[in-house]
């Protein structure tokens, strides 16, 4: 447990959350939106002298351990060595062992050896001069280029690569499992994936390399497709990479923007060339993994794509995902003649390159610009078809006020009464509603192409919302102790009655019968709630969450108004179970209870 306390005396909880959260300070806490669950009023907190989060939403907490598991989907010996690493603490054996009995790490480790292999054989082999003619003098990259992006080839041999790890002592089964060698089960033979490639290591956020990208050399016969990519693995998934954003990430929260382009050539182009919030998503459409990925750094993209059919297909929908996710989105437009993708318009003249990120257009001022260059206004049904095409796209906005502002504008360009188009748009933003697929992992938002669903309306009531009242009510006790002292004659321990706050109401109870200080602290890790969290850390965050711009006077005068509500609850739950309890006793024919709970309820009125 040593190596975890220094990690933990190391790591900041909340420098690192700020690398995946636009933390904002709330008193002695600081808050914001939870990366977990969607939400529009920020209800995740982080306490910096307990060192811990929570989110008051959907529940989660813990420390720098927990928090990182649940944001890159690792167990904790993954999570222990990407901390020990950020800390720079070297593992005790026993920790290190439990590391490397896990084959996820074993596939990175090979990873990292098959990436120094590539770029080796590239920089120091003759066989290799075609690899680097072709990426030195034909695509004008530089050597030092090369060794930041760890670019490699391999030549077309068969084991070449397979047969360098096994040396290294990898095991054939994570070589197979990592997705470098297949195997032959005909031949009872292995041979290589990556065969006569220029590589390209993929890195995750933080650096790792979890697989690659194999670019043909010299075409041929039976060579495979132009492009090979290492297939799914523990430890890549190309729905939740983006190339570069290693590299990238920081820039992005700096700029807040992330451009994004193409191919890997598009992104090592913008990055050599001094643009570096660049990242790609190699050749697919945008994901909803990649759009959470990006909002930890911002929530502003722009998108480039090629200047063909495929390219713009794949750009629209990257743009229907990001925009259900809630990103502000430009479009990237390359002027004509200019290059066909941002590798080539860097390679003509960058400055042009950065100009047009620069002017990049709103995604709907784009789609209000490509529709009405082919829409005939004075045509009826061209009208209609305008008007279908952008309301499509008008119904995917999450966002109500936006999307009543672009309804207005597309009003005024088809010159119509807005009202007409209202009636469209509520049907645009019903009908997914009824549909029998599945949701969105955006919860609350739009699955890709579809418009978002309004959010389901929960009526709290009964002890469910007592639960709610008695946790605020004690979250300003506990930051204001005083509240318990004042209020002390209207509080009924059947208001606390359920665990935690059963302990809770006593220890302050006891405190009050002894004219003794109430302290919270004196109960910190003694009453936990029902995740084993420490309960009175929590309250406290919660009062900053809620309260934060209370005094002691606002703030007790806050939980009078509480503990009258509570009070109200507590009388209509007990009628109504004292109302069961008489149905019963009824039927049962039993006076002297019916009697007893008769008089109950005449108690409580």
């Amino acid at each position: 447990m040593a190596d975890t306390q220094s990690i933990k005396d190391r790591v900041d909880v909340v420098q690192l959350i700020q690398e995946y959260l636009p933390l904002k300070k709330s008193g002695a806490n600081w808050k914001a939106p939870c990366p977990f669950h969607h939400e529009k009023t920020p209800s995740f907190m982080v306490h910096p002298e307990k060192q811990i989060w929570h989110c008051f939403g959907c529940q989660k907490g813990g420390d720098i351990f927990t928090f990182v598991q649940e944001m890159e989907g690792l167990d904790f010996p993954e999570a222990l060595k990407l901390l020990a690493d950020r800390a720079g603490i070297k593992l005790e054996n026993n920790f290190q062992n439990e590391i490397n009995k896990s084959q996820k790490n074993r596939i990175v480790e090979i990873n990292a050896k098959a990436a120094y292999f590539f770029h080796r054989f590239l920089m120091d082999m003759p066989t290799a001069a075609p690899a680097r003619d072709y990426l030195f003098n034909r695509r004008g990259l530089t050597t030092a280029t090369a060794e930041q992006w760890q670019i490699g080839y391999i030549p077309d041999q068969w084991e070449l690569l397979t047969q360098y790890l096994l040396k290294k002592g990898c095991g054939i089964d994570d070589l197979v499992a990592s997705g470098l060698t297949i195997k032959n089960e005909e031949r009872r033979s292995h041979y290589d994936r990556f065969r006569g490639r220029i590589m390209f290591p993929i890195a995750d956020a933080h650096g790792n390399i979890v697989g690659f990208t194999g670019r043909i050399l010299v075409e041929k016969e039976n060579s495979g497709g132009k492009y090979v990519n290492t297939p799914q693995t523990l430890v890549y998934d190309k729905s939740r990479v983006l190339y570069g954003l290693d590299k990238a990430k920081k820039e992005i929260k700096s700029k807040d923007l992330a451009v994004i382009v193409e191919g890997q050539m598009d992104v090592i182009a913008c990055h050599e060339t001094g643009m570096s919030n660049v990242v790609a998503a190699s050749g697919t459409a945008l994901t909803e993994e990649q759009v959470r990925l990006l909002k930890r750094y911002s929530n502003n993209i722009a998108i480039a794509f090629d200047a063909d059919s495929a390219g713009e297909n794949a750009a629209k929908r990257g743009i229907d995902v990001a925009m259900a996710g809630g990103m502000n989105i430009r479009v990237i437009q390359i002027p004509a003649g200019a290059g066909k993708d941002a590798d080539e318009c860097v390679r003509k003249n960058s400055q042009v390159w950065f100009d047009t990120v620069e002017r990049a257009t709103g995604v709907m001022e784009w789609y209000f610009k490509n529709v009405f260059a082919v829409t005939d206004l004075n045509n009826p049904k061209s009208k209609q078809t305008a008007a279908n095409t952008l309301l499509a796209e008008i119904a995917k906005i999450p966002f109500a006020v936006e999307r009543e502002s672009w309804l207005k504008k597309l009003a005024e360009a088809l010159g119509v009464d807005v009202s007409v188009l209202h009636d469209a748009l509520k049907k645009a933003l019903k009908a997914p509603a009824q549909s029998s697929r599945g949701g969105s992992a955006f919860s609350g938002k739009a699955r890709p192409g579809e418009a978002p669903t309004a959010p389901v309306e929960v009526n709290l009531s009964g002890s469910q919302r007592s639960r709610l009242l008695v946790n605020e009510f004690w979250s300003l006790a506990v930051k204001y102790p005083g509240i318990f002292t004042s209020l002390f004659s209207y509080l009924k321990p059947e208001y606390f009655a359920d665990p935690p706050w059963s302990a809770l109401y006593e220890f302050y109870q006891k405190q009050y019968n002894n004219n003794a200080p109430i302290e919270p602290n004196d109960l910190s890790k003694k009453i936990l709630n029902d995740q084993g969290e420490d309960l009175i850390d929590l309250l406290y965050m919660q009062a900053e969450k809620d309260h934060a711009d209370f005094n002691e006077e606002a703030a007790k005068k806050e939980a009078q108004i509480i503990l009258a509500d509570i009070a109200q609850l507590w009388r209509k739950n007990s009628r109504e179970e004292l109302a069961r309890q008489l149905t019963t006793a009824q039927a049962a024919g039993d006076k002297t209870k019916e009697n007893e709970i008769l008089k109950l309820i005449m108690d409580l009125t």
